[in-house]
């Protein structure tokens, strides 16, 4: 089974558990719809009805004994027929309310009442008002029979909507409970689905991830233990890791083998190029004239530069292979410094460059660093940058104090300057900014300068204006404990169990 079908089969899995519990859940809430539909609609309409028939009876009552009592108002006549035609209204819809047996017999007693009313209205043609005056009594006790019907009806409408509303309790108490229970178990399953299929991707994952680290920590060699029979994506990524791995380990040794070649078949014909050149300008083989002294300063330099070229591939092979090893020693400051400014202040004079450099009396004495590699292939290079690319008549600084418990180092020139767009792959290796560079180096340097400040656990950074000049700032821990704290950081799988 392959992980994504895996993958899709748990979620697909967890989905339908979330839904069962959702859909008893509606299905439940639907009935208690339905419930209260029925009590807002047919009891409601129902009570609204039983209402309106008791307050149309009354007024049967008064605008017949009104009539009765005042024959030249007719108008109570009129007023009594619409009473009568609103109460059979009410009870059609006390009927449809679903009350029908006691809506028939409303319906008796309403035709008993209109009944007796044309029976007053003819005494009353006849001009028997006194026979109808006490005929009145009569009408009187039918509609207080009606009214005990009413209130008959309406103890009817109240018991139902009472044994509605008690189903809804029910129903509400049984679903949660239920719905509950159901979420319950679901959940249950879900977690269990959710773990093992998280065991069966993290378990792998981290013995491929601990095994990564291995590699990337420069130890090229084939990690047993990682499931590379699985048919899935996680067997397909083992498998191209093993491939890789091996790869690696090949390139490492065809690196190991570049790296012998550059120290022993590059550096001896060179340093044989410039030693013949020596000899020859120091005359060992006769005179030479001025043009053959000038090719061989040409030779001379440019045997230099072959030189500081080998040896900053060697450098970058060595980072690159995870080899550099530093020398971690008390480094003094103030020596540091002095021989910095010693090293380049010939340099910056015969260039009409203005050198300064400056140490903090706030400074330590001494930082846990590397002497050798912080002097020569940090501060050597960004010094090396400055002087080539800071005009005659520009200046240089170097300064250094202490700053957030950590010890700063700042290189400015007023050269060329970079421009806004390139400052982001100041630190890539081989990377040079314009033909000038091209032409003084193979663009290693800053790159160097990179790893071992990193390796120091330490950072740093460039600001750029073009042609305004460039300032790199470096950030170096002061103590050891700080040492060691950045460190871990930078390679946390060495604290892995």
């Amino acid at each position: 089974m392959t992980l994504r079908l895996r993958l899709i089969l748990t979620i697909g899995g967890v989905a339908v558990l979330m839904v069962l519990p959702a859909l008893y859940a509606a299905q439940r809430l639907s009935t208690l719809r339905e419930i209260a539909t029925s009590v807002s609609l047919t009891h409601g309409a129902a009570f609204g009805a039983l209402s309106g028939l008791q307050n149309q009876l009354g007024e049967i009552g008064r605008q017949q004994r009104r009539y009765v009592a005042v024959p030249e108002e007719t108008i109570a006549l009129s007023q009594r027929d619409s009473a009568l035609a609103s109460a059979r209204l009410n009870i059609r819809q006390l009927q449809a309310a679903g009350y029908g047996t006691y809506a028939e017999r409303a319906a008796d007693f309403l035709d008993r009442i209109e009944s007796e009313t044309r029976d007053l209205d003819g005494m009353i043609a006849r001009g028997e008002a006194q026979a109808a005056t006490d005929r009145i009594p009569t009408l009187v006790s039918l509609i207080a029979e009606a009214n005990d019907l009413l209130v008959e009806i309406g103890a009817e409408i109240d018991s139902r909507s009472q044994a509605d509303l008690r189903s809804a309790s029910l129903i509400s108490a049984t679903a949660l409970t239920t719905t509950l229970l159901a979420l319950l178990a679901c959940f249950s399953i879900a977690v269990l689905l959710g773990t093992w299929v998280t065991y069966t991707l993290v378990q792998p994952i981290t013995r491929l991830r601990r095994s990564m680290a291995a590699v990337s920590a420069g130890e090229f060699i084939v990690p047993g233990g990682l499931p590379y029979d699985r048919r899935d994506e996680i067997g397909d990524l083992t498998r191209s890791f093993r491939s890789m791995t091996r790869q690696l380990a090949d390139l490492d040794r065809m690196k190991a083998d570049f790296m012998s070649v550059a120290t022993h078949e590059l550096k001896t014909p060179i340093n044989v190029v410039s030693g013949y050149a020596e000899l020859i300008q120091e005359g060992v083989y006769g005179e030479i004239s001025e043009k053959q002294q000038m090719a061989l300063t040409s030779i001379q330099e440019q045997s230099r530069i072959l030189t500081q070229l080998v040896n900053q591939l060697l450098d970058i092979s060595r980072l690159e292979a995870g080899g550099l090893k530093l020398e971690i020693g008390d480094l003094e400051l103030a020596e540091l410094f002095d021989r910095v400014r010693r090293t380049f202040e010939v340099l910056a004079n015969k260039q009409g460059i203005a050198l300064t450099v400056q140490l903090d009396e706030a400074a330590p004495p001494t930082i846990p660093a590397d002497g050798d590699r912080l002097r020569d292939q940090v501060l050597g290079n960004l010094l090396g940058n400055a002087l080539k690319f800071t005009p005659e008549g520009g200046r240089i600084d170097v300064r250094g104090w202490p700053e957030d418990g950590h010890f700063r180092i700042e290189v400015t020139d007023t050269g060329a300057g970079m421009p806004a767009e390139q400052l982001p792959h100041v630190f890539d290796k081989y990377f040079q900014i314009g033909e000038q560079a091209r032409s003084k180096g193979a663009g290693l340097g800053l790159a160097i300068a990179h790893e071992v400040v990193h390796a120091h656990g330490g950072t740093i950074s460039v600001e750029s204006e073009e042609g305004r000049g460039t300032t790199f700032r470096i950030n170096l821990p002061a103590t050891r404990r700080q040492l060691e704290a950045a460190l871990r950081q930078i390679n946390p799988a060495d604290n892995d169990d």
